[in-house]
């Protein structure tokens, strides 16, 4: 009886020692590779790639224009011919120079007819004044009655103030007058002239004499896209190269912003001051303003892992269990290879190259090595 149990056990454990070897054997091993290669084939295969650090912040440029600090068009504000003129294109003028002279026929006589009124109505002023005050004398002894003496009291204040109104009018073209003085209202220069002597000149006309500009100092217009905005360091100086001045640079200052994007081309005006005390450059030009990049951190992909989807820039990126994310992302500058990420991308991703339209979120991947 022992002998039989005995042997009984050692057939079991034979049996689970030839079952292990079985299991251990190279064609089992190979038949649960072969499995799970079998899984892998099934699967998606995409090759990733890993945001890096953009270690150079190159300058952005873009197309900038010169404008003079001021300028101003000059209107004549009389009527009349030009009797002198004094100054040309491209002559400096200070404040308050005479660039020309009106000659005004019509408001000369205008002015010579309001004082000839000014001069009758004050002989009627006194002669009136005088009536008032011998009817007041009158009134003492019973010759004149009240009544009298109140409307002679009213012709008088009547030409009085008929009077003041001859002299305000005498005011009002004695200013006008001096409007046929045409004078530079800020130091500068002549860039415009539209009038010789002898043209006529009216008050309505909607071409200007002159146009004057002030130069020492220059604005320098540039207007951003909204997907670079906020990738330039408008606090840094600023250079700007002229083409036509290859061999030097001049350096300018942030100055103002619009602060609003123009609905039409999507940028936003920024200003820069130059100073321009020489002279050396001029208002109209154009060149290239080169705006230092934005010192915070920013990383980049391959162009070709972003894709727009409903007008938003998203990557595919694959997770620890090697299952596909959508992800949406903030870009910055292009260039033919690749793309700034500002928001959006750590630099421990994995970011799927070409993501296509089979790919979605949820699925896993086999990863390409």
């Amino acid at each position: 009886m022992k002998f039989s149990i005995t042997t009984a056990s050692l057939s079991l454990t034979t049996l689970a020692v030839l079952g292990a070897i079985m299991l251990n054997s190279p064609n089992n091993t190979a038949t649960a590779a072969a499995s799970n290669q079998s899984d892998d084939i099934s699967l998606p295969r995409v090759t990733i790639v890993q945001p890096e650090p953009v270690n150079s912040a190159q300058p952005y440029q873009f197309n900038a224009r010169l404008e003079a600090i001021e300028s101003a068009h000059v209107f004549a504000r009389a009527d009349g011919y030009i009797e002198n003129r004094f100054v040309d294109i491209g002559d400096e003028v200070s404040q308050g120079q005479l660039l020309a002279q009106l000659s005004s026929p019509e408001l000369e006589e205008q002015i010579r007819q309001a004082k000839a009124e000014i001069n009758r109505q004050q002989a009627v002023v006194h002669l009136s004044k005088k009536m008032s005050d011998r009817v007041s004398r009158l009134q003492g002894s019973g010759a004149v009655t009240q009544t009298e003496v109140d409307e002679k009291d009213a012709e008088y204040q009547v030409a009085l103030a008929t009077l003041e109104t001859y002299q305000a009018r005498l005011e009002q073209l004695e200013n006008e007058f001096a409007y046929t003085r045409i004078v530079a209202p800020f130091d500068g220069i002549i860039t415009v002239r539209n009038v010789d002597r002898g043209d006529r000149i009216t008050r309505n006309d909607s071409q200007a004499l002159f146009r004057i500009v002030r130069t020492d100092e220059l604005r320098v217009l540039v207007d951003i896209p909204q997907t670079q905005l906020y990738s330039i360091d408008q606090n840094q100086q600023a250079t700007l190269l002229i083409p036509e001045l290859a061999s030097q640079s001049f350096e300018v200052n942030f100055s103002r912003m619009s602060r609003e994007i123009d609905n039409t081309l999507g940028t936003m005006r920024l200003e820069y001051l130059l100073d321009n005390a020489d002279q050396q450059l001029s208002a109209g030009l154009s060149g290239r303003l080169r705006i230092p990049a934005s010192t915070t951190d920013r990383l980049q992909i391959p162009i070709n892992a972003v894709k727009i989807l409903n007008g938003e820039s998203v990557v595919m990126t694959v997770d620890q269990e090697d299952r596909l994310q959508q992800r949406p992302v903030v870009t910055g500058r292009y260039n033919s290879h690749r793309v700034e990420i500002r928001n959006g991308l750590s630099t421990q991703d994995r970011v799927v190259l070409n993501p296509n339209a089979l790919l979605k979120t949820g699925d896993r991947v086999a990863i390409n090595e």
